[in-house]
């Protein structure tokens, strides 16, 4: 019996900046592990506000991951 399919995550830092907010107040970053970046914004997104911007701001290691004991999709404020 073939074993399922085991889709690779990819720890994602995903940046959520409020509509209109200047440089002084800062962004929230959130780790999330999904597959792939569109993933990884969309699981993001509900927790955003309706106007802010979300952007990719780069990834973590599986070792930074492990160690902060991430989960697959369950993002965390950084």
């Amino acid at each position: 019996m073939p074993g399922r399919l085991r889709r690779r995550h990819t720890t994602f830092l995903v940046s959520v900046t409020a509509e209109g907010s200047g440089p002084a107040s800062g962004a929230t970053v959130y780790a999330v592990m999904k597959p792939c970046a569109e993933e990884a914004l969309e699981a993001v997104r509900p927790l955003a506000g309706p106007s802010a911007a979300l952007a990719v701001v780069g990834s973590l290691s599986t070792r930074i991951a492990k160690a902060l004991k991430l989960k697959p999709d369950e993002p965390r404020v950084i």
